[in-house]
């Protein structure tokens, strides 16, 4: 019986194929400056080494109207531009796909809340145009001394 070869998540990898990902930080937003039509966020990122690092973000005011992103959202999202960075770069640009990335995941999980929040819906039992609410109810019965 011949061997069997191991699942591909087994195999040995290359790590030079891979590209490289930077450890995982913690992002503290420290303020912003305006460039032109443009607003620079100011971030410094502690990792597991305690080292603080600065990081800025770049972001297109112009772009972010037209993609309908408000002002107050920029220093979250800057941070997954952040989160989502290859290499040791450390000033970056929030791009217009990455912008755009942000506006669909956004616009996925109000829906996915409205859904959730959604109350079922009642199913009547009986047609509408069927209902009569008088039928097969008793009359109530003749009050006390009336008629005599």
């Amino acid at each position: 019986m011949g061997s069997l070869s191991p699942s591909p998540q087994f195999d040995p990898q290359d790590p030079a194929a891979q590209p490289e990902t930077p450890a995982p930080m913690r992002f503290t937003f420290t303020g912003f400056r305006q460039d032109g039509g443009s607003r620079v966020f100011s971030y410094d990122a502690v990792g597991e080494d305690r080292v603080k690092i600065r990081f800025t973000v770049r972001v297109d005011l112009e772009l972010s109207r037209r993609r309908g992103i408000r002002l107050q959202e920029l220093p979250l999202l800057c941070v997954t531009v952040l989160e989502r960075r290859t290499g040791e770069e450390r000033d970056l640009v929030f791009t217009e796909e990455a912008m755009a990335r942000s506006v669909e995941e956004a616009a996925a999980a109000r829906e996915a809340e409205a859904a959730k929040a959604a109350p079922p819906k009642r199913r009547s039992k009986k047609d509408s145009e069927d209902y009569d609410p008088y039928e097969g109810t008793p009359m109530p019965p003749p009050k006390y001394g009336s008629g005599w």
